[in-house]
């Protein structure tokens, strides 16, 4: 594997379910049409527009999160996570997902509608955050495609992480 490689290895896009527009829409263009609806017909129209426009955007931009492994390392969203400071990989459960949750040193890349969870460990002394916590729709696969491209040179270390330390 090179850094030339253009291509993912692994690109997951965890993109909002359809029942969340449909609950946005009905709930909002509710609201719009019982405040508007007396005020006349165009400031009804140009208030579902905006709104049907607001909900969009906001579901749109919710939904753009997007996990790749590639040949830098693994990404989510605009933050990267080299391969060289990239610990123990793991599927996390709850109790994982609970204690990550309770401290303040932990990158985020969480969604509510997505069950599965990645927990990524941080070896960087030098980085603030103690692991990344990833949401994934395949987790299984998320961490095989960490663990099947991590570059020959860079191993996992044999220390435990700070998570399970304590600190």
């Amino acid at each position: 594997m090179t850094r030339s490689d253009p291509q993912p290895h692994y690109s997951e896009r965890l993109g909002v379910p359809a029942a969340y527009w449909g609950i946005a829409l009905f709930f909002g263009l509710s609201f719009v049409t019982a405040v508007t609806f007396m005020l006349g017909e165009l400031i009804l129209l140009v208030s579902t527009v905006a709104t049907v426009g607001l909900i969009a955007w906001t579901l749109l931009a919710w939904g753009s999160l997007r996990i790749t492994v590639d040949a830098d390392g693994v990404r989510v969203g605009p933050s990267l996570l080299e391969w060289r400071y990239i610990g123990t990989v793991a599927v996390a459960d709850r109790a994982v997902k609970a204690r990550v949750l309770a401290r303040d040193d932990a990158f985020l890349g969480l969604r509510p509608y997505v069950t599965g969870l990645v927990l990524i460990g941080v070896i960087d002394e030098a980085d603030p955050h103690l692991c990344w916590l990833v949401s994934s729709r395949d987790p299984e696969e998320l961490v095989r495609a960490i663990e099947d491209n991590r570059p020959s040179g860079v191993t996992e270390p044999a220390e435990h992480s700070r998570l399970d330390s304590g600190e």
